[in-house]
């Protein structure tokens, strides 16, 4: 199969909004304005209740309950404001399909990029940054799912069988995921920026010009996955990946201490968004 068939396949391309398309472009603008971006929300219904809620969650509560976009803007600051818009625009851009579990999807996404949000703090990489490219790593699986269902079916039984999620997809597709979040967000065109860290996300250290949003992207997934099986804390900083922590200068022990709560704000982010 070839990849430009997955994309025949579907009916339409997933709609980016245009506010999301407007603040994937923000990135390292410096005269971006955050009123501006206050009055645009503002004139949508929904994404103002899903800022506003959470604005009040427990990760950002500080004092009384906001009740405007004006107040949730102040608490959140741009750049917090601005991840959880593209958040809830790109995860509201995909359809839901019959046997794919798409909470789940998103709840995974938003623990991997908390994750990858809190890892970037101690490097150099802007962290609502490695947030969001940790956000759409995997916009390639959910479009597999929508416009392919009977050939992920094959793909989710050989991972029954024990293939590993991109041994199956390459035997089945001749492609993964990755590849098809790339020419994703080609299409939807995005920065380089966000290109890169999707598409060196399985081998980060492989690429001539190393992308740390993919680093990034890479730890995060190990430490998600590591989690969700059980792995305790300690052992989860013990078996850290040395060559990808190197690289980024990160020290795994900062992590151990943090890992409930990450996962909890990650749940927290995607109830928050309708996921």
């Amino acid at each position: 199969m070839q990849l430009e068939e997955v994309f025949s396949k579907l009916k339409q391309l997933p709609v980016v909004p245009a506010l999301l398309a407007e603040l994937m472009e923000s990135f390292g603008d410096d005269n971006a304005r955050i009123d501006i971006l206050a009055k645009k929300i503002a004139m949508d219904q929904s994404l103002s209740a899903k800022v506003i809620k959470m604005a009040n969650s427990a990760a950002y509560r500080r004092g009384k309950e906001v009740t405007s976009i004006e107040q949730a803007v102040i608490r959140l600051g741009f750049n917090t404001m601005r991840s959880i818009v593209i958040a809830s625009g790109i995860s509201s851009a995909f359809p839901a399909t019959p046997g794919f579990d798409k909470n789940k999807f998103w709840a995974d996404t938003f623990r991997v990029a908390t994750i990858a949000k809190e890892l970037a703090k101690h490097t150099k990489v802007e962290p609502e940054t490695a947030f969001t490219c940790a956000m759409m790593h995997n916009i390639g699986e959910i479009l597999l799912q929508s416009s392919l269902p009977e050939e992920m079916a094959l793909v989710a039984m050989s991972i029954e069988k024990g293939a590993s999620r991109i041994e199956a997809e390459r035997e089945v597709l001749g492609f993964d995921y990755s590849q098809v979040g790339v020419e994703l967000a080609k299409r939807w065109n995005f920065s380089t920026t966000f290109i890169n860290a999707i598409e060196h996300q399985l081998d980060p250290l492989s690429y001539e010009n190393v992308s740390s949003e993919a680093i990034l992207i890479r730890l995060a997934v190990f430490v998600n996955f590591a989690w969700n099986a059980g792995v305790p804390a300690q052992a989860i900083v013990g078996r850290f990946p040395k060559a990808l922590a190197d690289y980024l200068e990160i020290n795994p022990e900062s992590l151990a201490g943090q890992l409930d709560d990450l996962q909890h704000q990650g749940n927290e982010l995607a109830m928050s968004l309708g996921h």
